[in-house]
């Protein structure tokens, strides 16, 4: 049932994919050349104004353009785990709120293209929590590769929260967040380990047994 609910998602966050490069991305395009030609024609106290937000138009392009590729099921086989990942923690730099560090370790190699995918959006899911609830300044993430197994580590100095009481109150809740997650990973054979402490951060390991 999990498996049918995430092709479904898949599918979904594909065509999301394909209307934010499709519609918005040509809408945006379309503010930023208008912006170009009023440009010259602006008098010289609205000229700043004008080229301010011209320069907004094409970071918000930017950011269409790399939240469409972070959806589409397709972009992210082709790249690979390891370049999504990548990108997504670009993404967060790109913010400015955080001071994101990533290092690897191991000759990189490629999981089933299916693994990726759910170990892709497992990340998303972990990401996501970090910026939504962890009040986090730093975060840090550790890709191992090794003999039969892939290692990924994300740690944040976030508020920290009891691992234990959250479990239960979300399952009592029925709500997706680290039960998903930990559903996510057995349908990939994987292992998601949360250790976290009030006050002292957050860190998440996942492991990943190689199959071919």
């Amino acid at each position: 049932m999990l498996q049918s609910k995430l092709e479904i998602q898949e599918q979904t966050l594909d065509h999301i994919s394909k209307e934010l490069h499709a519609n918005f991305s040509q809408l945006v395009s379309l503010i930023n050349i208008n912006l170009a030609e009023i440009l010259p024609q602006s008098s010289d106290s609205m000229k700043e104004s004008v080229a301010e937000t011209k320069s907004l138009a094409k970071q918000l392009l930017s950011e269409l353009k790399a939240l469409s590729a972070s959806l589409n099921t397709d972009h992210i086989i082709h790249i690979g785990f390891a370049k999504a990942f990548d990108n997504e923690l670009n993404r967060l730099i790109k913010t400015k709120r955080f001071t994101v560090t990533s290092s690897k370790t191991g000759e990189e190699f490629r999981l089933r293209p299916e693994h990726e995918i759910i170990l892709f959006r497992l990340c998303q899911e972990v990401l996501n929590n970090v910026i939504q609830y962890a009040q986090a300044n730093v975060i840090t993430a550790a890709l191992t590769y090794s003999d039969g197994l892939f290692k990924l580590e994300i740690a944040d100095d976030g508020v920290g929260f009891d691992v234990e009481k959250a479990i239960l109150e979300r399952a009592k809740k029925e709500s997706t967040g680290l039960l998903n997650m930990q559903k996510r990973a057995r349908l990939i054979d994987a292992e998601v380990d949360i250790k976290s402490v009030p006050g002292l951060g957050t860190n998440v390991i996942i492991t990943v047994p190689v199959t071919y």
